[in-house]
């Protein structure tokens, strides 16, 4: 009941209020001091958009605390969008949890930086590119790499003014990595390719660590312009001046943008502070260096292996109507948390 009243963004007095009865009474379903009675559950369901059956499988099979996961923008987020969005990763792991009864998802590659206290941001990012076999240039296919080492992408489906707030985070904690991108951020994928890189380092530097401190948060991006673009290699190809259109078209290559190019010219060479003003005020007012460039249309890029997974299991019996009846969910909240479809990570069927 807890999982789907926050899913649903209501508190306990605006779901007191649907159902006739006190947030007192809310607050004892949901310690289950005191169980409601069996025709309050059908109002309950009706309220909060669940089949009756949902609250009765003895759910979350797998509960997120909020401390425990890496928000992008933690401080401007507020703790009930926190736990709406933890709320909508437990379910992504309980749909993973009922997939992988019938396929089986690339087993988890993730290098671990250790000890968490003492990494090395651009020694951990060159250490999973020669971990994972990354060949030398531009990162290709990102999301579609972290999806084929077990890490699980999706993109968060909240309302458009809590995805403001939420931004991006990831965990670790319920076994296998997952990763979550707000649409915002996969808006142009320059910036949905640098989000990805950035928790990507929170999952291999930082997982016994407490997340929210803002060196954990410079250390990410740290990490992720490593990543994207090593600067033994990047540091080749970049312009001598900050000169807009040459950067624009090396950040096409390497799937960057013109801004992260322009930060790793500063962290690489001595650029006067006032060339790099002048750079981004000429950005900002560029009408050529202001188009989105869509996620969707770069192949590798729009999280897969949910949706891929699941049709795999729909070629042997399981339809997406069996799985929103085995977690007890509407068929439109199956659709929903698969997400979109892109390239196939390499899934098997259980044997």
């Amino acid at each position: 009941m807890t999982q789907a009243r926050t899913l649903a963004g209501l508190t306990k007095q605006a779901l007191a209020e649907k159902l006739s009865v006190s947030p007192a009474a809310i607050g004892q379903f949901e310690s289950r001091v005191t169980p409601p009675r069996a025709e309050l559950v059908a109002e309950i369901a009706q309220a909060l958009d669940m089949p009756v059956g949902f609250f009765y499988t003895g759910r979350p099979l797998g509960r997120l605390d909020t401390a425990a996961a890496h928000f992008r923008s933690l401080r401007s987020t507020r703790s009930a969008d926190r736990a709406r969005a933890a709320t909508f990763v437990e379910q992504v792991w309980e749909l993973c949890f009922a997939l992988e009864k019938r396929i089986q998802f690339p087993e988890v590659d993730l290098p671990i930086a250790e000890p968490a206290d003492e990494v090395d941001p651009v020694e951990a990012a060159r250490a999973v590119r020669r971990a994972w076999g990354v060949p030398p240039g531009p990162f290709r296919h990102l999301v579609a790499t972290l999806e084929s080492k077990g890490i699980v992408v999706t993109i968060l489906a909240l309302s458009n003014e809590a995805v403001a707030r939420v931004d991006a985070f990831s965990t670790g904690s319920l076994g296998r990595p997952i990763v979550v991108v707000t649409p915002e951020r996969a808006r142009t994928v320059y910036r949905h390719r640098f989000t990805c890189a950035h928790e990507l380092g929170h999952l291999v530097m930082h997982g016994d660590v407490t997340p929210g401190d803002l060196q954990q948060e410079r250390e990410a991006d740290a990490f992720a312009a490593e990543l994207l673009t090593p600067s033994a290699e990047i540091n080749v190809v970049l312009p001598k001046t900050l000169r807009l259109s040459e950067l624009d078209r090396i950040g096409r290559s390497w799937g960057v943008s013109p801004e992260s190019l322009i930060r790793r010219m500063q962290e690489l060479r001595p650029v006067p502070e006032s060339a790099v003003r002048r750079a981004y005020q000429r950005l900002r007012s560029a009408n050529e260096f202001q188009t989105p460039e869509p996620v969707a249309a770069y192949r590798g890029e729009l999280p897969s292996m949910l949706s891929e997974g699941q049709k795999l299991a729909e070629q042997h019996g399981f339809s997406l109507v069996d799985l929103a009846d085995e977690l007890m969910w509407p068929v439109s909240r199956v659709r929903e948390i698969l997400g979109a479809e892109d390239t196939r990570p390499r899934l098997r069927l259980v044997t």
